[in-house]
């Protein structure tokens, strides 16, 4: 049995909770004289892989499965506990979270666009660059010295973090995310979550992260209540891709100095797009993340694409022509079937298909079917996505 199949027994049988998204059932044992209860609705992880949620009565714990350890055997136990509540007996040692959060320093637009998505805007106190930044309401409040502006280095940063007070910092997750990289914040005790919903191989495991902030926030109803909207919208849309007659043929990406990096078979974008009913080149590889070839490779392969989707920053043919020639080879090219996804884009580099792309993943896949079978959504105009010119 899996870490995470045994971590949703263990909720289970604690909880004494079904198969909803959300229940009210609480453990009796660990009631704690003078504490704040735990109470209302709950979060219950269908999709997400590396973490979940068990709920107490005086506190609740986030479990987050590390994803870069062997067999998923890593997990790091948080413990979310209301303001003025004991440390619980057992987890002395843990990370403690007090809850509500109210200040959160957060380094990725992900982050940060699910706590605009629950109503939280106030909570965010520092983000690192409003040049990554698409939604004008925290540009506008980094430009008032609201969210102040950490850059992209916590440890170097560490003093204008401990100045803004904050409750909490969230990182982005890696094989080297721990407390002990951050000495500083470690010795101001200052806690710091890694954020790995980069890791998640599904499109909803991925917005399921916004289960976490609501749990941080106290906020479980609204955000089941958005995720179950977004997982309804989203169900529909694959049973409708399923009536497609065609199977077209897509390539993704555009080489890095000299490596192009197509998704693995068992990563998200690949899962997606087997989804959505196409023909996907690498969709029997094992990886979870992205296979290095270099340009013969994928020519090899994906020369006769009928479609070629996210390449790189690119906004015009003629911009693509001037990268490489050899890209002009390419059947997508000369057939002019080419999408990017950077309709909604902000000065260079601000894209909010890394925002409100990754908490809505229903608007990605109405993109796709109406780019590779636009005869089953003949209404849907483009969210993310625009055809190159």
């Amino acid at each position: 049995m899996s870490i995470k199949q045994t971590l949703q027994l263990v909720g289970c049988l604690l909880l004494f909770i079904g198969c909803n998204s959300s229940t009210t059932n609480t453990k009796q044992s660990d009631t704690l004289e003078n504490s704040v209860a735990i109470t209302g609705v709950q979060s219950k992880v269908i999709y997400a892989k590396t973490f979940n949620l068990e709920y107490h009565n005086n506190f609740k714990l986030l479990h987050l499965i590390n994803p870069f350890s062997k067999d998923n055997s890593e997990v790091q136990t948080i413990v979310l506990l209301p303001n003025g509540n004991p440390i619980p007996k057992g987890f002395e040692n843990n990370t403690i979270v007090r809850i509500p959060v109210k200040r959160i320093i957060t380094t990725t637009t992900a982050q940060t666009s699910m706590l605009e998505e629950l109503g939280s805007i106030d909570a965010i106190k520092g983000y690192t660059s409003k040049d990554y930044m698409y939604s004008q309401a925290i540009v506008d409040k980094m430009n008032d010295g609201n969210i102040i502006t950490i850059g992209y280095d916590i440890n170097d940063n560490a003093e204008k973090i401990i100045g803004a007070a904050a409750d909490l910092v969230m990182v982005v997750g890696s094989s080297s995310s721990t407390s002990a990289s951050f000495p500083v914040l470690a010795a101001s005790k200052i806690p710091v979550l890694a954020n790995t919903d980069w890791q998640e191989n599904s499109m909803l495991g991925r917005a399921e992260w916004l289960k976490i902030f609501g749990a941080l926030l106290n906020k479980e109803k609204e955000a089941n209540a958005i995720f179950d909207n977004v997982v309804k919208k989203y169900n529909s849309l694959l049973s409708l891709a399923k009536t497609a007659k065609t199977t077209p043929k897509v390539i993704t990406g555009l080489p890095y100095k000299s490596m192009w990096s197509v998704p693995g078979g068992q990563s998200y974008l690949a899962q997606a797009l087997l989804e959505v009913k196409t023909d996907y080149p690498w969709k029997n590889t094992q990886e979870t993340g992205s296979i290095q070839l270099d340009l013969e490779g994928v020519y090899a392969k994906g020369k006769d694409a009928n479609f070629w989707i996210n390449p790189g920053q690119v906004k015009t043919i003629d911009e693509l022509k001037n990268l490489d020639t050899r890209y002009t080879k390419f059947q997508a090219f000369s057939t002019g079937k080419i999408y990017n996804h950077n309709k909604r884009t902000r000065n260079s580099t601000a894209n909010d298909y890394w925002g409100t792309g990754i908490i809505h993943p229903e608007l990605i896949i109405a993109d796709l079917i109406k780019v590779f079978h636009p005869e089953l959504l003949p209404q849907h105009e483009l969210f993310f996505y625009k055809q190159l010119k």
